[in-house]
């Protein structure tokens, strides 16, 4: 177990997988229909839970699932609706590894390029609320305060229409997702 589900099954009657029950129905039978969420170590039953086998890789129930970008309590509309766990692209043999959990409609717009590099936060394209900057080198768009650049250095960037490259293309934050938008570097190699 890590660091942090330990933390949490501290917080409540933490059950172990011979006394394991389901939260819903507090029936300990069909074990092979259990599930056991990836954040609080909780047990569901698959068919409790509206679900008719049992998901592929992880599974976040909905006491503990919250959208990693917009902080929804809720995977989307409907009873049909489930969070979208984002992993790595794997290269050269690595093994995929967890970046975060999404709502629905955060999670296409992930899956589309829509996101912070830096960050992982997803934009729609008709935000204007935090101010972003795309990089020349890679293509891909950064929020300026992923990238250290305050409103006097944004001001300038955008009047000047100087080149940027950005935090990650500089090398000083490392690569988290690099098969996104990476039309420019490719085109640089």
């Amino acid at each position: 177990m890590n660091i942090q589900l330990v933390a949490v099954i501290q917080t409540y009657p933490w059950q172990c997988m011979e006394c394991k029950t389901c939260i819903i129905c507090r029936d300990p039978f069909d074990e092979d229909k259990m599930l056991f969420c990836d954040e609080c170590d909780r047990g569901y039953h698959s068919f409790c839970v509206g679900l008719k086998q049992i998901p592929v890789g992880r599974w976040t129930c909905d006491m503990c699932g919250m959208c990693a970008s917009c902080l929804r309590r809720s995977p989307g509309e409907g009873s049909a609706s489930r969070w979208k766990h984002e992993y790595t692209k794997p290269r050269d043999g690595a093994e995929a590894q967890f970046l975060q959990t999404l709502c629905s409609a955060c999670s296409r717009l992930f899956r589309s390029g829509n996101f912070c590099p830096v960050c992982l936060k997803v934009y729609r394209n008709d935000e204007s609320d935090l101010p972003m900057v795309c990089c020349d080198m890679c293509d891909r768009w950064v929020h300026t305060d992923c990238d250290g650049i305050n409103e006097k250095e944004y001001a300038q960037l955008a009047k000047t229409k100087s080149k940027y490259s950005c935090v990650l293309c500089r090398g000083e934050r490392e690569e988290r997702m690099d098969s996104f938008h990476r039309k420019n570097r490719n085109k640089n190699s």
